[in-house]
């Protein structure tokens, strides 16, 4: 069973490996040992989103295995290969994707801005163009 402690600070502190060979891009020390780390795609996975209170939120927090949360940087949100959402997290260390329900979830804020001829993610009155759209 997973540890959601285990999982929190295994996010938290995961590092790029400063010499990423074929199969391992980053690193985790733990306990005086280093443990290398793969993924398929990235390492960081959206599961849920958290708005702030409102119909229209100024803030979203991202909500990760093991209960790791950090804030939407909406800047940072953009649209990769097969429509996959992603963003930035970790002051823009690391490229997470979002699961199919929390970009859902972030879709209701989602809005066309004609002048522009693009989606863009609404919070409070500010407006994020979002890449790859």
């Amino acid at each position: 069973q997973e540890d959601p402690q285990v999982l929190a600070t295994f996010l938290r502190e995961l590092e790029p490996l400063p010499e990423p060979d074929r199969e391992y891009r980053w690193r985790v020390r733990c306990m005086g040992e280093e443990c290398r780390v793969a993924a398929d795609d990235v390492p960081y996975v959206v599961q849920r989103i958290e708005p702030a209170e409102g119909p229209n939120p100024k803030q979203v927090t991202l909500i990760f295995p093991g209960n790791y949360r950090e804030k939407l940087d909406p800047k940072t949100l953009f649209v990769g290969k097969e429509n996959v959402p992603y963003c930035q997290v970790r002051n823009g260390k690391f490229t997470a994707r979002f699961n199919r329900q929390p970009y859902l979830d972030l879709s209701k804020w989602v809005a066309f801005d004609k002048k522009k001829r693009q989606y863009c993610l609404v919070l409070g009155k500010k407006q994020y163009l979002i890449q790859g759209v």
